[in-house]
């Protein structure tokens, strides 16, 4: 025998109601998604209080174990199978860890200084540099000044009694 509930053939009345379509099912949508947000709040502002209270019996709990201070300098607590010379060993191989660091970041630095010095070679062969820019004599650059009187070139004269150069202008015959 076949029941009812199998037989395609057969509705029962509670089946006849119509399915949401088209804003009834984007309000039944937007419906869930407030409720849900409504939900999270409800709870969320419900658990204020237990949590308030649990981080005060935290602070309470960590400030009992802790031990009293006398003075004003730090009280430290060794917990576990430690002694105090593990301890002091311990942070003097982390201070000279530090130490190592610093004196091969320093190393580093100044190899790569070094390095880009002889990359770059400033003054190695200024010859290069004076065909570059076209130069082949300092007197070609001192020749014609646009800013000079008209006629007057400008010499450099050495003068081996004093230390100091002097420039003086000479006009052009």
């Amino acid at each position: 025998m076949n029941s009812d509930n199998h037989n395609p053939n057969f509705q029962r009345d509670d089946q006849n109601e119509d399915v949401p379509t088209g804003a009834a099912l984007l309000l039944s949508a937007i419906a869930g998604v407030f409720g849900s947000i409504v939900r999270t709040t409800v709870r969320f502002v419900k658990n204020i209080p237990s949590r308030i209270q649990n981080k005060y019996l935290r602070y309470c709990n960590e400030k009992n174990r802790l031990p009293r201070r006398r003075t004003k300098s730090k009280v430290y607590v060794l917990v576990g199978y430690t002694t105090k010379e593990h301890v002091d060993r311990k942070y003097a191989a982390i201070k000279v860890q530090h130490l190592i660091r610093r004196v091969l970041l320093i190393c580093i630095l100044i190899v790569s200084l070094v390095i880009l010095y002889n990359w770059l070679n400033p003054l190695g062969n200024t010859n290069d540099l004076k065909q570059i820019v076209g130069i082949n004599k300092i007197d070609d650059l001192a020749q014609k000044d646009p800013f000079g009187s008209p006629g007057a070139t400008n010499q450099i004269k050495l003068s081996t009694t004093t230390s100091s150069v002097s420039v003086t202008p000479t006009p052009a015959p």
